[in-house]
């Protein structure tokens, strides 16, 4: 394996970095996050000018032919920027539709989600999604067709979502169902959410038509959730190293008894640290994207770095917290969106043990 980013991705990084810059500065993320929490019109742009979300499809799927080190780079700069738009939610679907979907499905549904006509979300985000005993969404056949009861939440952008990818059970054993968000029995209530940049929702559904998913391999769910989990470690490490970068910042140009902060040992070894457990993060998201198309190296790579990731952004945002003092606790800086960032997102698909504990099944530990 080449253990290293190539120029094309440098650049990536570098245009798409220039890109959210002038897009999504921080004003314009408190603007949409004080509103709706989604903004539409940057999220297009993304879709249709820089093709984002399918970067890491085949070209016969609408992509770009790339691979999910592409997508991990487009998700860190998205992180970094705390973008407000439903880039995780949709992803995660299109995994799902291409993954599990057939032929049929997937030139149906995969278009308008490429090119950003329509929004998708994956609901299942919480750590038993796929535990039949668990599961809060039953699927019945009734008059041919299949309908779903049940609740689901938290549901990432749910509130702006066209189309809903549910994790059902029916006979004992869970796959995964797409639900049209005006189809009769479809509610939607938007929950209130401790990341304002990324609104989550609750999805009730009673006798709601719906389309299972089953082309795919029988473990095909799960590789869709590990997926997910590397794409959104690339993104934590996107939102610590914003952190670092800002307690650097700080610790640069604030002064206390007449020298800046930065020179006391206490503020050095505290971004030494945060420094160190990034590098690591960043070693272990380039991995993982980098062998994800090996499904064995998935299973094992996946919870690793979800639990590395959660770990690393939740130890940064406290540490550029202390860093920063009583100013950062304010509403008035942004520090305090990344610490609400790395909360939220360390507790999608499950914390950090439930994480640890999953890699260790897998490894027969």
């Amino acid at each position: 394996m080449d253990f290293r980013y190539h120029t094309e991705h440098d650049d990536l990084r570098a245009a798409l970095r220039g890109f959210l810059h002038q897009s999504a500065p921080a004003a314009r993320v408190r603007e949409v996050a004080a509103g709706d929490g989604c903004d539409i019109s940057l999220w297009r742009r993304l879709c249709t000018e820089l093709e984002l979300p399918g970067l890491h499809l085949s070209q016969e799927c609408g992509g770009a032919g790339g691979s999910l080190v592409e997508a991990a780079i487009v998700f860190e700069e998205l992180g970094r920027a705390l973008t407000p738009v439903p880039m995780a939610a949709t992803v995660f679907a299109i995994e799902a539709v291409l993954r599990l979907g057939d032929d049929r499905q997937r030139s149906r549904l995969l278009p308008a989600l490429l090119s950003g006509e329509r929004i998708a979300t994956l609901a299942a985000a919480r750590p038993d999604a796929l535990d039949p005993a668990r599961v809060t969404v039953r699927s019945d056949r009734h008059a041919g067709r299949t309908e779903l009861s049940g609740e689901s939440s938290p549901v990432l952008h749910g509130h702006v979502a066209d189309l809903f990818v549910v994790p059902a059970v029916a006979d004992g054993r869970v796959a995964l169902y797409v639900v049209a968000a005006d189809a009769p029995g479809v509610t939607v209530d938007r929950l209130p959410s401790f990341d304002t940049t990324r609104p989550v929702a609750r999805l009730r559904l009673q006798q709601a038509p719906a389309e299972p998913l089953v082309a795919g391999p029988h473990d095909g769910i799960e590789r869709v959730l590990d997926t997910a989990r590397v794409l959104l470690s690339a993104e934590m490490l996107g939102g610590a190293e914003a952190c670092l970068a800002m307690a650097v910042e700080y610790s640069c140009t604030r002064e206390q008894f007449d020298r800046p902060i930065g020179s006391f040992q206490a503020v050095k070894h505290s971004c030494a640290d945060m420094m160190i457990e990034i590098d690591a993060t960043r070693a272990a998201v380039m991995f993982a994207a980098m062998s994800a198309a090996d499904p064995d190296e998935l299973r094992i790579t996946a919870p690793l770095v979800k639990a590395q990731a959660a770990d690393t952004f939740t130890l940064c945002a406290g540490a550029a917290f202390q860093v920063h003092g009583g100013i950062a606790f304010t509403w008035e800086h942004d520090m305090h969106l990344y610490f609400r960032r790395a909360k939220t997102t360390e507790a999608l698909f499950g914390g950090s043990a439930h994480h640890r504990s999953l890699l260790a099944d897998r490894v027969g530990l």
